[in-house]
């Protein structure tokens, strides 16, 4: 038996108990190791896409694959309609994207700044749904399509010489990602 008095052994356990609890705790009190980082996300757009956009003539903006159709689709002063080219040129685009599965776009109508605003803004989103109905026709998802008109408020060009006035009465279009 143990020579200690029985407060002195009550003591030492007390003194074992409280180490080995403070122990315990210290092990415990190591900083945890930080979290895994979260998996980077998924690709907007495939490969091939990006390939197919690039070829078309699109460029990256804040707001997706951007192409501005002022150089392929551009209207006369007031119009509203498309030829024959400007046809062709919409439905070879549609063709293209629906390829590669790119089937989700904004149709932006653009006007020069001529005239009443409240009428630039009108015809314009009528040259966007005219480019958005050609998309249909052509087997792009009418859900998926969106109709924008954006008046003279996005001139690509100066609108105090005719040239330019002419490069502004255009439509974007603009592929939106999932």
């Amino acid at each position: 038996m143990s020579s200690l008095p029985l407060p002195a052994r009550t003591s030492r356990r007390r003194m074992m108990a409280l180490g080995l609890t403070l122990a315990a705790l210290a092990s415990g009190c190591a900083t945890p190791p930080p979290p895994p980082p979260p998996p980077a996300p998924a690709p907007k757009f495939t490969p091939e896409q990006v390939r197919t956009m690039r070829d078309l003539g699109f460029v990256e903006t804040d707001e997706g694959w951007t192409l501005s159709m002022g150089s392929r689709v551009l209207f006369g002063f007031g119009a509203d309609r498309l030829g024959p080219d400007e046809i062709g040129t919409v439905a070879r685009l549609t063709d293209s994207l629906i390829k590669v599965g790119l089937t989700r776009v904004r149709v932006e109508g653009h006007t020069d700044s001529i005239g009443d605003a409240a009428v630039n803004q009108r015809l314009s989103l009528r040259r966007a749904e005219v480019v958005a109905r050609e998309m249909e026709t052509r087997g792009f998802p009418a859900s998926d399509l969106q109709a924008r008109g954006l008046g003279a408020s996005r001139p690509i060009a100066d609108n105090t010489t005719e040239a330019g006035r002419a490069q502004n009465r255009r439509v974007a279009v603009i592929v939106l990602s999932d």
